[in-house]
Formats: structure tokens, sequence, C-alpha cells
């Protein structure tokens, strides 16, 4: 009488370098562990270590409380001529000017678009058709509903934080006034 065994898996011991691996890359060798052939201690002991890692490499993202007042910071008023123009004058001196600071501009809505992250942002300029370059102002999703009523050609004042020349003068965290 013959009797159909199944034949029984050797189980792996795990190498040196895949230990080191499993210190220095918990996920992808927890997820090499589910493979056949490796014993239920070694995913345990994977696994725990994946745990570890992300428990102990988690930070939260609430800044510590400050003892010291809020220091009001001072907006500087422009035309969108005027920093466009300085831009282009020379950058140099338009980022010791405006770059990081907060900057409170008047210009024309040129294009209300989304980028290829889908970062709402606007194009200002002073109205000349085809002008390079322009101011481009990106808003926080918050703003999706005021940004949708914009129109080309309409005249918008907003504040925003200069990042400097790329091509367009970028402008981030931007409010609508």
């Amino acid at each position: 009488m013959s009797v159909n065994k199944t034949p029984k898996l050797e189980q792996r011991k795990i190498s040196v370098l895949f230990a080191v691996g499993i210190g220095f890359l918990p996920v992808v060798f927890s997820w090499f562990t589910l493979r056949k052939g490796y014993s239920t201690i070694s995913r345990l002991i994977s696994f725990s270590w994946l745990f570890v890692v992300f428990v102990f490499s988690y930070s939260p993202t609430k800044p510590p409380k400050s003892t010291t007042p809020l220091k009001v910071e001072k907006v500087i008023k422009v035309n969108v001529r005027n920093i466009l123009s300085a831009y282009e004058m020379n950058e140099v001196s338009a980022d010791n000017k405006y770059k990081n600071r907060l900057v409170e501009m008047t210009g024309f809505v040129d294009d209300i678009k989304k980028d290829f992250m889908d970062d709402l942002y606007i194009t200002l300029g002073t109205g000349k058709r085809f002008q390079i370059p322009q101011v481009q102002a990106f808003f926080d999703d918050s703003m999706n509903g005021q940004l949708s009523n914009f129109r080309k050609g309409s005249r918008v004042t907003i504040v925003c934080r200069i990042d400097g020349l790329i091509m367009n003068v970028v402008a981030n965290d931007c409010l609508i006034k």
C-alpha cells in the first residue's frame, strides 16, 4: 500500500546578509519572509522588527509650544509690475529684497490652473500678452472655491511668500485679499 505523502519543505536559515537587511530595510525583508520556506519564527521576528522601526520612527508633526510671543511679520506692498521688473533687471538684488518675505501684490490674472501635483495656482502679470516672467502664485486647496470664480484679466490682490525666480517668480502660501 502506498500512502501519498506531501514532501516536507526544508526550512531556510537566515543568513547574515539577510539579518542585516532586516535591520536596514524591514519592509522589504519582511515581505521576503512571506515566501515559502521561511519559518514562523523568522516571520515573527521580521514583522516584529518592522513594527518596532515604525513605532520609533514616528514623529508627531505638532510643533512644540513656544513661550515667546509671535513675531508679526511686515508685509511688503508692491505692484506686480515692480516685482517683475526687479527680477528682470537683477535677480540677485530682487531675491535680497523679496525672497522669503511676505508680499502683497496687485496684478491681472493670466491663468488659473493646477500643476502636475494638482496644486492650485494663478499666474499674475501686468495685463500684457505673452508676458515672461509672471508671478506664479500657489494656493492651498481650501482656496479652490474662490479661485474657481476668477476669470482671465481679473484684477486681484494677493499676499504670498516669494520663493524666487524659476522661469516665473514663484510665490507660495498665497491668500486672496
